[in-house]
Protein backbone atom coordinates (compact mmCIF):
# COMPACT_ATOMS: atom_id res chain seq x y z
CA UNK A 1 0.00 0.00 0.00
CA UNK A 2 1.84 3.12 -1.24
CA UNK A 3 0.28 6.97 -1.86
CA UNK A 4 -2.11 8.94 -0.25
CA UNK A 5 -5.31 6.73 1.00
CA UNK A 6 -4.73 5.59 4.84
CA UNK A 7 -7.79 2.92 5.19
CA UNK A 8 -8.56 0.02 3.67
CA UNK A 9 -11.83 0.36 3.66
CA UNK A 10 -12.47 0.72 7.47
CA UNK A 11 -14.05 4.21 7.53
CA UNK A 12 -16.60 5.34 9.56
CA UNK A 13 -18.40 9.03 8.48
CA UNK A 14 -19.62 10.08 12.18
CA UNK A 15 -21.37 12.92 11.61
CA UNK A 16 -22.44 16.21 11.34
CA UNK A 17 -21.95 16.86 14.75
CA UNK A 18 -24.38 19.31 16.61
CA UNK A 19 -24.25 20.74 20.20
CA UNK A 20 -26.72 22.38 22.57
CA UNK A 21 -24.26 25.18 22.10
CA UNK A 22 -24.43 25.13 18.22
CA UNK A 23 -20.86 23.74 17.66
CA UNK A 24 -20.93 21.50 14.46
CA UNK A 25 -18.36 19.56 12.10
CA UNK A 26 -18.14 16.20 10.57
CA UNK A 27 -15.56 13.58 11.48
CA UNK A 28 -14.49 10.40 10.36
CA UNK A 29 -12.65 7.54 11.43
CA UNK A 30 -10.54 4.95 9.58
CA UNK A 31 -8.37 1.96 10.62
CA UNK A 32 -5.76 1.04 8.59
CA UNK A 33 -3.52 -2.43 8.44
CA UNK A 34 0.35 -1.60 7.61
CA UNK A 35 3.21 -3.59 7.40
CA UNK A 36 7.00 -2.69 5.94
CA UNK A 37 6.04 -1.90 2.75
CA UNK A 38 3.05 0.48 3.23
CA UNK A 39 3.99 4.22 2.76
CA UNK A 40 2.03 7.22 2.38
CA UNK A 41 3.79 9.72 0.72
CA UNK A 42 3.99 13.58 1.05
CA UNK A 43 0.20 14.82 1.04
CA UNK A 44 -2.14 16.76 3.08
CA UNK A 45 -5.56 17.10 4.54
CA UNK A 46 -8.33 19.48 4.91
CA UNK A 47 -9.18 17.85 7.84
CA UNK A 48 -6.98 17.57 10.96
CA UNK A 49 -5.63 14.55 11.47
CA UNK A 50 -5.14 12.04 14.78
CA UNK A 51 -2.88 8.97 13.66
CA UNK A 52 -2.52 6.25 16.31
CA UNK A 53 -0.53 3.03 16.27
CA UNK A 54 -2.60 0.67 18.25
CA UNK A 55 -0.11 -1.77 17.55
CA UNK A 56 3.56 -1.82 15.10
CA UNK A 57 5.27 1.65 14.70
CA UNK A 58 5.18 4.37 12.35
CA UNK A 59 7.45 6.82 10.82
CA UNK A 60 5.77 9.98 10.43
CA UNK A 61 7.71 12.79 8.99
CA UNK A 62 6.46 16.83 9.29
CA UNK A 63 8.40 19.81 7.75
CA UNK A 64 11.58 17.98 8.19
CA UNK A 65 10.78 16.53 11.47
CA UNK A 66 10.93 12.90 11.65
CA UNK A 67 9.89 11.22 14.50
CA UNK A 68 9.19 7.04 15.42
CA UNK A 69 5.98 6.48 17.61
CA UNK A 70 3.91 3.67 18.95
CA UNK A 71 0.81 2.96 20.91
CA UNK A 72 2.49 5.42 23.77
CA UNK A 73 1.68 8.29 21.53
CA UNK A 74 -0.84 10.97 18.99
CA UNK A 75 0.11 12.50 16.36
CA UNK A 76 -1.41 15.69 15.53
CA UNK A 77 -1.52 17.03 11.91
CA UNK A 78 -3.51 19.94 11.46
CA UNK A 79 -5.29 20.48 8.13
CA UNK A 80 -3.55 21.35 5.08
CA UNK A 81 -0.10 20.12 6.77
CA UNK A 82 2.27 18.31 4.40
CA UNK A 83 3.14 15.13 5.92
CA UNK A 84 4.47 10.96 5.22
CA UNK A 85 4.08 8.25 6.99
CA UNK A 86 5.99 4.72 6.61
CA UNK A 87 5.95 1.53 8.81
CA UNK A 88 9.11 -0.84 9.34
CA UNK A 89 6.82 -3.83 11.21
CA UNK A 90 3.01 -5.10 10.80
CA UNK A 91 0.85 -3.29 13.18
CA UNK A 92 -2.70 -1.17 13.07
CA UNK A 93 -3.09 2.28 11.74
CA UNK A 94 -6.26 4.39 13.45
CA UNK A 95 -6.88 7.80 12.28
CA UNK A 96 -9.58 10.46 13.20
CA UNK A 97 -10.25 13.28 10.41
CA UNK A 98 -12.18 15.81 12.17
CA UNK A 99 -13.50 19.37 10.95
CA UNK A 100 -10.91 22.04 11.95
CA UNK A 101 -13.60 24.14 13.86
CA UNK A 102 -13.76 20.39 16.04
CA UNK A 103 -10.08 21.08 17.13
CA UNK A 104 -9.10 21.71 20.73
CA UNK A 105 -8.75 25.63 21.64
CA UNK A 106 -5.43 27.53 21.56
CA UNK A 107 -2.93 28.09 18.83
CA UNK A 108 -0.62 25.30 19.82
CA UNK A 109 -3.16 23.45 17.91
CA UNK A 110 -2.27 25.14 14.40
CA UNK A 111 0.83 22.88 14.55
CA UNK A 112 1.94 19.38 14.14
CA UNK A 113 2.75 17.77 17.87
CA UNK A 114 2.70 14.44 19.94
CA UNK A 115 0.54 14.15 23.02
CA UNK A 116 0.92 10.81 25.25
CA UNK A 117 -2.32 8.48 24.94
CA UNK A 118 -3.88 7.23 28.24
CA UNK A 119 -5.84 4.11 28.24
CA UNK A 120 -9.53 6.37 28.05
CA UNK A 121 -8.32 7.61 25.01
CA UNK A 122 -7.80 4.81 23.80
CA UNK A 123 -10.53 3.29 24.45
CA UNK A 124 -12.73 6.37 22.85
CA UNK A 125 -11.26 5.51 19.77
CA UNK A 126 -12.02 2.00 19.45
CA UNK A 127 -15.54 2.90 20.97
CA UNK A 128 -15.76 5.13 17.65
CA UNK A 129 -14.63 2.74 15.43
CA UNK A 130 -16.37 -0.03 16.23
CA UNK A 131 -19.35 0.62 17.99
CA UNK A 132 -22.22 2.38 16.45
CA UNK A 133 -22.68 5.85 18.60
CA UNK A 134 -25.37 8.12 17.11
CA UNK A 135 -26.04 11.52 18.46
CA UNK A 136 -25.66 12.78 21.55
CA UNK A 137 -23.48 10.09 22.54
CA UNK A 138 -21.43 10.51 19.35
CA UNK A 139 -20.87 13.85 20.35
CA UNK A 140 -20.15 13.24 24.01
CA UNK A 141 -17.35 10.55 22.57
CA UNK A 142 -15.82 13.26 20.70
CA UNK A 143 -16.23 16.07 23.20
CA UNK A 144 -14.51 14.18 26.23
CA UNK A 145 -11.79 13.26 23.92
CA UNK A 146 -10.94 16.65 22.91
CA UNK A 147 -11.07 17.71 26.23
CA UNK A 148 -8.28 14.57 27.11
CA UNK A 149 -6.22 15.75 23.96
CA UNK A 150 -6.52 19.98 25.46
CA UNK A 151 -5.86 18.75 28.79
CA UNK A 152 -2.42 16.70 27.37
CA UNK A 153 0.94 18.66 27.51
CA UNK A 154 3.01 18.39 24.30
CA UNK A 155 5.10 15.03 24.56
CA UNK A 156 8.55 15.07 23.05
CA UNK A 157 9.39 12.10 24.31
CA UNK A 158 8.99 9.83 20.65
CA UNK A 159 11.72 8.98 19.26
CA UNK A 160 13.24 12.06 17.11
CA UNK A 161 15.54 10.70 14.13
CA UNK A 162 18.44 13.20 13.20
CA UNK A 163 18.14 15.34 10.22
CA UNK A 164 22.16 15.51 9.20
CA UNK A 165 22.80 12.56 6.78
CA UNK A 166 25.53 10.84 8.21
CA UNK A 167 24.00 10.86 11.99
CA UNK A 168 20.71 9.86 10.16
CA UNK A 169 22.26 6.54 8.73
CA UNK A 170 24.02 5.80 11.30
CA UNK A 171 20.49 5.81 13.69
CA UNK A 172 18.78 3.95 10.74
CA UNK A 173 21.61 1.37 11.32
CA UNK A 174 20.89 1.36 15.16
CA UNK A 175 17.27 0.83 14.62
CA UNK A 176 18.03 -2.43 12.24
CA UNK A 177 20.46 -3.38 15.39
CA UNK A 178 19.57 -2.11 18.61
CA UNK A 179 22.14 -4.40 20.52
CA UNK A 180 24.99 -2.97 18.53
CA UNK A 181 27.62 -2.05 21.30
CA UNK A 182 29.73 0.19 19.09
CA UNK A 183 30.28 3.28 20.50
CA UNK A 184 29.97 7.11 19.30
CA UNK A 185 33.77 7.61 18.08
CA UNK A 186 33.01 4.03 16.43
CA UNK A 187 30.42 5.58 14.38
CA UNK A 188 31.81 8.21 13.71
CA UNK A 189 35.28 6.99 11.98
CA UNK A 190 32.89 5.00 10.52
CA UNK A 191 31.45 7.59 8.74
CA UNK A 192 34.59 9.18 8.55
CA UNK A 193 33.78 12.45 10.56
CA UNK A 194 34.50 13.52 14.17
CA UNK A 195 32.69 12.41 16.86
CA UNK A 196 31.87 15.98 17.84
CA UNK A 197 30.15 16.61 14.51
CA UNK A 198 27.63 13.60 15.11
CA UNK A 199 27.25 14.18 18.42
CA UNK A 200 26.13 17.83 17.64
CA UNK A 201 23.96 15.96 14.49
CA UNK A 202 22.06 13.75 17.22
CA UNK A 203 21.67 16.62 20.07
CA UNK A 204 20.47 18.81 17.24
CA UNK A 205 17.99 16.93 15.18
CA UNK A 206 16.93 14.74 18.46
CA UNK A 207 17.16 16.83 21.48
CA UNK A 208 19.23 13.36 22.91
CA UNK A 209 22.61 13.07 23.18
CA UNK A 210 23.74 9.91 20.81
CA UNK A 211 23.99 8.00 24.49
CA UNK A 212 20.46 8.91 25.42
CA UNK A 213 19.43 8.37 21.85
CA UNK A 214 20.85 4.96 21.86
CA UNK A 215 18.81 4.29 24.82
CA UNK A 216 15.72 5.16 23.79
CA UNK A 217 15.90 2.81 20.44
CA UNK A 218 16.94 0.42 22.28
CA UNK A 219 13.80 0.39 24.32
CA UNK A 220 11.75 1.64 21.48
CA UNK A 221 12.73 -2.10 19.64
CA UNK A 222 12.13 -3.53 23.13
CA UNK A 223 8.43 -2.28 22.92
CA UNK A 224 7.54 -3.66 19.54
CA UNK A 225 9.00 -7.31 20.31
CA UNK A 226 6.87 -7.17 23.64
CA UNK A 227 4.43 -6.61 21.92
CA UNK A 228 4.75 -9.14 19.59
CA UNK A 229 4.77 -11.94 22.37
CA UNK A 230 8.61 -12.05 22.86
CA UNK A 231 9.71 -13.01 26.36
CA UNK A 232 11.57 -10.56 28.76
CA UNK A 233 14.57 -12.67 29.33
CA UNK A 234 14.44 -13.17 25.52
CA UNK A 235 14.47 -9.20 24.64
CA UNK A 236 16.45 -7.38 27.23
CA UNK A 237 19.79 -9.12 25.10
CA UNK A 238 18.36 -9.02 21.54
CA UNK A 239 18.28 -4.95 22.32
CA UNK A 240 21.45 -4.67 24.22
CA UNK A 241 20.93 -5.04 27.72
CA UNK A 242 23.55 -7.65 29.22
CA UNK A 243 21.04 -8.05 32.47
CA UNK A 244 17.55 -8.48 32.39
CA UNK A 245 17.03 -6.17 35.87
CA UNK A 246 18.89 -3.55 34.12
CA UNK A 247 16.54 -3.52 31.36
CA UNK A 248 13.42 -3.59 33.49
CA UNK A 249 14.93 -0.82 35.07
CA UNK A 250 15.35 1.22 32.42
CA UNK A 251 12.09 0.25 30.29
CA UNK A 252 10.12 1.16 34.26
CA UNK A 253 11.79 4.40 33.61
CA UNK A 254 10.97 5.42 30.04
CA UNK A 255 7.33 3.65 29.95
CA UNK A 256 6.70 4.03 33.90
CA UNK A 257 5.31 0.71 33.55
CA UNK A 258 7.39 -3.10 33.87
CA UNK A 259 7.46 -5.10 30.52
CA UNK A 260 5.57 -7.44 31.66
CA UNK A 261 2.76 -5.06 31.78
CA UNK A 262 3.56 -3.22 28.89
CA UNK A 263 3.19 -6.48 26.94
CA UNK A 264 -0.05 -7.42 28.63
CA UNK A 265 -1.42 -4.03 27.04
CA UNK A 266 0.09 -3.93 23.85
CA UNK A 267 -1.39 -7.35 23.44
CA UNK A 268 -4.69 -6.48 24.66
CA UNK A 269 -4.70 -3.25 22.01
CA UNK A 270 -4.83 -5.10 19.29
CA UNK A 271 -8.73 -6.23 19.73
CA UNK A 272 -9.23 -2.85 18.65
Amino acid sequence: MSGRDHSDGGIKLLGPLDDAEGTSGEFRVSRSRVDATTRFDEHSHREDQLAWMSSGSMEVSVLGDRRRLRREHLAWIPAGMVHEMSFSEPGELISVYADPMLRPQGGRWNGARTVRVDELSAALLAHLLDADPTGRRRWRCWSLLIDLLSAAARDDETLAMPREPRARAIASALMADPADPRGLDDWASAAGVSSKTIGRAFLDGTGCTFREWRVRVRLHAAAGMLGRGAAVQDVAPAVGYESVSSFIGAFRTRFSVTPAVYAVRSRSAEVI
